[in-house]
């Protein structure tokens, strides 16, 4: 009889270290389901920024007790990422539309007034969505994530639209000093110059601040200081740009020409030497030949005027002596008068 009271004494407590087996390790099964469920919600909630849909990467569900447990923070948290989804998606056609402007370096015509109606846009989207399931005022996070990305690529199509605006200043600014330079005739004065320069800044921020959204209009233009340096450069050194070059090459020929004209007005009169030679050989003056040629330096030559007359034979009744020279030499003087 005690041996067999031993034996049911060993058996109950086998069965109850069995038991307390049972228990550790459905206790630590659940500790482990409830800490994932934990994660799970940090990670949906407070855990980095939220993307608009399908980047948004959705923690699994992997233990029984997750699934039953987190049921209301699942639905939760499929209304928040519906929500931020329709948000973005309305404010990605606006942006669409800027960033095919952008690429193709056309102008956004007031872009902060259009970036600040987006951004409502997308927001009543988000609350609309909110509401429709049934939770209007939750996914405070998703929300602000929203906001933020919306901003981030607002700030991205500004910068765009800054260098544009910047381009067409300097470009409206070269257009206009070569035009003024062209109508005068010569480089332009100093205080013109600097005129035109303060006309063009002055065009430069009014365009910037078109740009600038409501959140960042008290912030200051981070390329303000260094665009004008660089209009500034372009009105100091408009001579020397090729437009201005080409300016300049027509200016000295303008005044050649004119210098050319004042010349040609009048009367002018040159005088040029020459020299007469005529060969006399023995003859009747059947055989006649006469040549004219310059003679001397390029720049002053003198006219030479040379002849062969055989008539040697023929007497002059008329001189003292009637037989003529065999040689005659005469200088001469030419006389070139023009009248314009």
């Amino acid at each position: 009889m005690a041996t067999q009271a031993q034996m049911v004494e060993v058996a109950g407590a086998e069965k109850l270290t069995v038991a307390s087996k049972s228990r550790r390790a459905w206790r630590s099964q659940g500790n482990a389901g409830a800490g994932a469920a934990l994660l799970g919600l940090a990670l949906c909630c407070l855990g980095g920024k939220w993307l608009p849909g399908q980047t948004q990467a959705r923690p699994q569900v992997h233990t029984n007790q997750q699934r039953s447990s987190g049921a209301g923070q699942g639905a939760g948290q499929g209304a928040c990422g519906e929500a931020l989804s329709a948000g973005y998606l309305v404010f990605d056609g606006s942006r669409s539309a800027w960033a095919a402007a952008s690429a193709e370096a056309q102008p956004v015509r007031d872009l902060g007034s259009a970036a600040d109606a987006a951004e409502k846009a997308a927001l009543a989207a988000f609350d609309n969505m909110l509401k429709k399931q049934g939770q209007p005022g939750a996914c405070g996070p998703q929300r602000t994530a929203l906001v933020e990305a919306i901003r981030k690529e607002v700030w991205s199509i500004f910068l765009a639209q800054r260098l544009i605006a910047e381009r067409i200043a300097a470009d409206q600014l070269n257009r206009q000093l070569v035009s003024r330079m062209t109508k005068r005739g010569g480089p332009l004065r100093v205080l013109e110059k600097i005129n035109l320069l303060r006309q063009q800044v002055s065009a430069y921020k009014a365009a910037v601040k078109r740009l600038l959204p409501a959140w960042a209009a008290s912030g200051a233009d981070p390329e303000e200081a260094a665009a004008e340096r660089r209009l500034g450069e372009l009105q100091f050194q408009i001579e020397n740009s090729a437009a201005g070059s080409a300016l300049q090459k027509i200016w000295q020929e303008d005044r050649m020409q004119q210098l050319l004209s004042k010349r040609a007005h009048g009367i002018s009169v040159s005088l040029d030497p020459a020299l007469r030679v005529l060969l006399r050989p023995d003859g009747l003056g059947n055989l006649q030949i006469f040549s004219v040629g310059p003679v001397g330096p390029p720049n002053n030559p003198a006219t030479v005027n040379v002849g062969v007359m055989n008539d040697g034979s023929i007497a002059d009744v008329y001189r003292e002596h009637p037989e003529p020279p065999r040689i005659s030499i005469q200088p001469a003087v030419k006389v070139n008068m023009n009248v314009r």
